[in-house]
């Protein structure tokens, strides 16, 4: 059987396309496939993919009608063959051995990942520094960090996969909402130090790139609890995690709601973000949150 499914939804991305593919099909262990999955790119990125198709029988290229990343990962889904599926965005790359050759038998598995801007590296996680008895202990360590927000930098076994898919309706926190519901079914996690990840990292700020309405952001924040609740539930983790992703919301609609503070400390459905999280914050956090609703900040 197949042993990887390798998913690269690619749109307008013919800067960057050659080096992201080139980095996968030079891997060292090479039972794999490659989806690239073109959302309706308006330049040469279509001609990019069907060209690697006719050198490599590897890669195989679904063309659709532009609908965002996450209806192009969930075509790559409906075709994935592989035991293992990993998602590559077309403006990363991957390490060279990247792909583990021995047998694995944890649910997830966790890579390295580094930022690169201008060429250079910009940070990163290391896996090697991860620990924890339990996979929940893992998520309470490291929920905050790229490495369990998205879904690159990982195996996903496509059995435990199943039916979960990329919510489309959603434009921030669709990859947190995915890796959540498959974390929701499993029990087990190993790490790979050596599987590097890079990511090309963008200048344009979080509010710059994610803007929305608090309206939004509420609809976001409401799709984002129900899947964290059956994970949390399930690993034992803290409600006080899904405190820091209300905290990004707010960050990323505050354009709106500090013309009119009451958008968002008015709203009801935050409020109850607040009070579901609230038993589980440190005095400190409650102390806070307190002087914010009081002050309005």
């Amino acid at each position: 059987m197949l042993k990887y499914s390798i998913i690269i939804p690619v749109y307008n991305a013919e800067a960057t396309l050659n080096k992201c593919v080139d980095s996968v099909l030079k891997q060292q262990f090479a039972d794999f496939e490659v989806i690239l999955v073109d959302d309706g790119s308006k330049d040469g990125s279509l001609q990019i993919c069907e060209e690697y198709a006719r050198k490599d029988n590897r890669v195989t290229v679904i063309h659709k009608e532009n609908g965002g990343v996450s209806s192009a990962r969930n075509r790559g889904l409906e075709i994935a063959k592989g035991t293992w599926v990993t998602f590559v965005d077309s403006d990363d790359y991957l390490g060279n051995e990247f792909f583990p050759t021995e047998e694995l038998e944890a649910d997830i598995v966790f890579g390295s990942y580094f930022n690169v801007m201008d060429a250079r590296e910009a940070g990163g996680f290391s896996s090697e520094v991860m620990h924890g008895t339990t996979l929940g202990d893992v998520i309470a360590c490291y929920g905050n960090d790229t490495i369990l927000r998205g879904p690159c930098a990982k195996l996903f076994r496509r059995d435990l996969i199943g039916n979960i898919r990329f919510p489309e309706d959603m434009k921030v926190g669709e990859d947190t909402c995915f890796v959540w519901q498959y974390l929701s079914r499993c029990q087990t996690y190993s790490l790979l130090p050596k599987s590097t990840y890079y990511v090309r990292l963008s200048a344009m700020t979080s509010e710059q790139k994610y803007g929305m309405k608090v309206d939004y952001a509420v609809q976001s924040l409401t799709r984002l609890k129900a899947a964290f609740e059956p994970m949390a539930a399930h690993l034992g983790v803290r409600r006080s995690l899904f405190f820091s992703f209300v905290g990004y919301f707010k960050l990323v609609s505050s354009d709106e709601w500090k013309r009119n503070r009451a958008l968002w400390y008015g709203n009801h459905c935050i409020k109850d973000f607040y009070r579901y999280v609230w038993p589980d914050l440190s005095v400190m956090q409650r102390v806070r949150l307190a002087m914010a609703f009081l002050l309005r900040k």
